[in-house]
């Protein structure tokens, strides 16, 4: 805290910034590097308390490029989903779908305070984790709007669950969720291909064109959210990158917007 004829001033605090960083995950971390200095080597903030960004981030609906603002979105959303779900090791894949006869399957607003009081209630007094993800059925004939269902990856505390008597195509036990009573449910059990379910969980966000609540996902408050980062010093990008290990997927190359790329390699033990 400075002072200047007497008047204590609270001053932003600024950091340099790296192209280079460590994303560390419980059971393996993950190596990026990207063709600009786009990563923070600490914490600072402005005047107001807030995290100091060095660029301009336009109000709701006033972005220059409103296409390339939406894809960013959903791009920042597919990454948050995958860093929760990775940072927590969540037990079972679900699917709950809607009632008709209980609730209105078209209408988002009604679903969504339903939703969100189920989930409430069942993170604070069972203590269910949970990331989900609303998605539209596809729009059947007759209908003015397609109906909603969601999927999630969840920890189920003491939410109960029944045998249904069926199997997946892959020989696993499928349940169903007796607590949602909103509709109908399925509930699998995940198995050692974790990343896989991840992925498959993600890719409803890219398949998603608009907010269906509002928002991408929903989250419970009892997860680790994000990875520790690691700033590292400048690395070359191009000497990073890797032809062969972007051909079999050893590398993933990404660019996150105008120009702008990162290289993810991914290392264990």
């Amino acid at each position: 805290m400075a002072e200047l004829s007497g008047v204590r001033l609270r001053l932003p605090r600024f950091e340099t910034r790296t192209n280079a960083r460590l994303k560390l995950y419980p059971f393996f971390y993950v190596h990026q590097v990207s063709n600009s200095d786009i990563f923070s080597r600490g914490d600072f903030e402005t005047s107001d308390g807030k995290p100091f960004r060095p660029y301009v981030v336009p109000s709701k609906g006033n972005a220059k490029d409103p296409e390339r603002s939406h894809y960013e979105s959903r791009r920042r959303a597919v990454s948050a989903v995958r860093d929760i779900a990775l940072c927590n090791i969540f037990e079972y894949m679900f699917t709950w779908t809607l009632d008709g006869s209980l609730i209105d399957r078209y209408d988002s607003k009604e679903i969504y305070k339903k939703v969100r009081s189920f989930l409430t209630h069942a993170s604070s007094r069972k203590g269910f984790k949970y990331v989900l993800i609303p998605e539209y059925h596809k729009q059947k004939e007759g209908e003015d709007n397609p109906a909603i269902h969601m999927h999630g990856l969840c920890c189920l505390g003491s939410v109960q669950i029944s045998p249904s008597g069926l199997n997946d195509k892959s020989g696993r036990p499928i349940f169903n969720m007796v607590d949602w009573n909103w509709g109908f449910s399925t509930c699998v059990p995940l198995d050692l291909n974790y990343k896989r379910a991840v992925n498959y969980v993600t890719k409803y966000i890219t398949e998603t064109e608009v907010k269906i609540f509002g928002k991408w996902y929903l989250s419970s408050r009892n997860l680790l959210k994000r990875p520790d980062i690691v700033p590292l010093d400048g690395e070359t990008f191009e000497e990073f990158r890797d032809e062969e290990k972007l051909a079999d997927k050893r590398q993933i190359e990404r660019t996150v917007y105008a120009g702008v790329k990162i290289v993810s390699e991914e290392f264990h033990g």
